[in-house]
């Protein structure tokens, strides 16, 4: 049975017992992205989060929440609806943990406009492997001076630490929530009108341009979206004078509903519950995920460059504006995969961009292979070493 703490001193004592027995330590919290990254060493004893998630302090006044990493982001957004407040963020699964966004880095199409957990985090509490804890930062938007060393925690995979409790800041909630969904022949396509979009006056928080199985499961997500062999996703959020004038510049009116839909309100929340539920998608889940990024203006030649359809590519989900793209292999033949995206990582480095596998499903014979980093990374283990140098936490979890 996995230990699950229900308070920070429990979670203290499972560490101190497990380091005891000289064991290292996988810490999860609802494992909806345990087959992100590079799995975890099997000899490593599991522990659970998902136990600590209470609200610990919450001042609406202030736009400041203090929570247990285990609570899910959903059961907080419901929280801070009560006072038309939100936490700006929309990354994938609906059951994903507080813990879990932070320590994977996860962010969702909402980002352009919202950026990700990061810029949301003021202070942290964490244990290392002995179940000693540390704090950083505080519960106030004006901390004192120094470093930030929360920050290092978001992205790390619980290598740096045991996550325990997060202070936020969050946000009111706009007035208008909208998407412009467009209809396109080809991602190319989509993905220069939406630059257009991004270069204009415009402030869109989202531009998503999708193609293959990834629009083909946003289709059976939500009906009646425009057709094309890829869609464009415009998300517009503010007050009702701005979606208005999205709209108005975006020339929505003149366009044939075939090829554009407007949702507003539950249409549009709908929509973007859709693209954070695609990566639980039945059909995507058994698929291996990568992630490409370049400059945004940078990323279309370098998709188009990868040849991506001739290189087995199923879909691609592109972020217009960050210069993020994902991309979907099949992986029923690993080896053929892993070949094709050590070539592809090639090209994309040359092209001043990279290439990594973001998840692949655990089961995968020979998985350890795929190319989970884009180069050397010695800041990391130098923080690895100084901050756990016995390996204990999540080994194997971050690429060597």
């Amino acid at each position: 049975m996995i230990p699950t703490p229900t308070s920070e001193a429990e979670l203290c004592a499972t560490l101190q017992t497990i380091a005891a027995s000289g064991a290292p330590i996988d810490c999860q919290g609802n494992g909806t992205k345990r087959h992100h990254g590079p799995a975890v060493a099997t000899s490593a004893r599991r522990v659970s989060v998902s136990g600590l998630d209470a609200v610990v302090a919450y001042e609406p006044n202030d736009l400041v929440v203090a929570v247990q990493v285990g609570m899910r982001l959903g059961e907080l957004q419901r929280r801070l609806a009560a006072h038309n407040q939100w936490l700006p963020i929309d990354p994938p699964y609906a059951d994903a943990t507080l813990g879990g966004i932070i320590a994977s880095n996860s962010a969702g199409p909402r980002r352009l406009g919202y950026g990700t957990i990061k810029d949301y985090i003021l202070g942290m509490r964490t244990a290392n492997a002995t179940g000693i804890v540390t704090k950083s930062g505080g519960r106030v938007v004006k901390n004192v001076t120094g470093y930030d060393l929360h920050r290092l925690h978001v992205g790390a995979f619980g290598t740096l630490g045991v996550l325990v409790e997060v202070n936020l800041k969050v946000v009111p909630r706009p007035d208008v929530v909208g998407v412009v969904v467009l209809g396109f022949s080809s991602l190319a396509e989509a993905h220069r009108r939406l630059l257009e979009i991004a270069a204009s006056s415009l402030r869109p928080v989202a531009l998503e341009a999708v193609d293959g199985v990834v629009a083909q499961a946003l289709r059976r997500a939500v009906c009646d979206l425009p057709a094309g062999q890829a869609l464009g996703l415009v998300g517009v959020e503010g007050t009702r004078p701005v979606f208005d004038r999205h709209l108005r510049d975006l020339n929505v009116a003149t366009q044939p509903a075939s090829s554009c839909l407007v949702l507003e309100g539950s249409g549009a929340e709908a929509l973007w519950a859709a693209m954070r539920d695609l990566r639980a998608d039945a059909a995507l889940l058994d698929m291996v995920v990568t992630r490409v990024g370049a400059t945004p203006h940078a990323l279309p030649a370098l998709l188009d460059g990868l040849a991506l359809p001739r290189a087995g590519a199923l879909g691609t989900t592109a972020q217009v504006g960050t210069g993020l793209a994902r991309v979907v292999f099949p992986a029923d033949d690993l080896a053929a995969t892993a070949e094709i995206l050590g070539v592809a990582q090639e090209v994309s480095a040359r092209a001043g961009g990279y290439l990594i596998v973001e998840s692949a499903p655990l089961g995968l014979p020979r998985r350890s292979r795929l190319p989970w980093s884009a180069g050397d990374r010695p800041l990391d283990r130098t923080l690895r070493q100084a901050w756990d140098p016995e390996r204990r936490l999540n080994p194997g979890r971050m690429p060597a």
